[in-house]
């Protein structure tokens, strides 16, 4: 016995009979399965044009606030070079000024590649995304899977 669905026909409810003929509206695999490719790249484009919107109502704020940065940034490199003169000016009482100058920078060449070394070392670590690729090929074995399982169940070999 196939099974029924309930219909309202205003008055009250009929039922009909429900097949898989019926339910697939007599459409074969590739049609359901280009409907089923279509409602996805649709789904993606939804997706990516969601981002995008994101993205640029975060990026107007990431702006001002970069400016603000940068701005500031300045100001501190402004400040870190007469924070040098005044060192070598220090050094300069004690010491004739081309020695106290070389002094002050010999130590700020020295700090200046131990940082740039340690950051460097930093950046030879950084990897792939690693965690995403998997995803995405589990996604695509799952696609897989998916589209074979679709296709056994419309030829009957479920």
């Amino acid at each position: 016995m196939e099974p029924t669905i309930p219909r309202h026909d205003g008055d009250g409810f009929e039922t009909r009979d429900f097949n898989s003929e019926s339910a697939f509206g007599g459409r074969g695999f590739g049609e359901l399965f280009s409907e089923f490719m279509e409602q996805g790249r649709r789904l993606v484009r939804a997706e990516v044009a969601l981002a995008r919107a994101e993205l640029k109502a975060e990026a107007k704020k990431a702006s001002a606030g970069a400016g603000l940065l940068a701005g500031g940034g300045v100001v501190l490199f402004l400040g870190a070079m007469t924070f040098v003169a005044f060192l070598v000016a220090a050094l300069a009482v004690v010491m004739p000024v081309w020695a106290s100058a070389l002094i002050v920078a010999v130590l700020l060449l020295a700090v200046g590649g131990a940082v740039a070394w340690a950051g460097l070392g930093r950046l030879k670590r950084i990897h792939g995304p690693q965690r995403t690729i998997q995803t995405l090929k589990e996604d695509g074995q799952w696609a897989s899977r998916t589209a074979h399982s679709m296709k056994s169940q419309m030829h009957g070999h479920a």
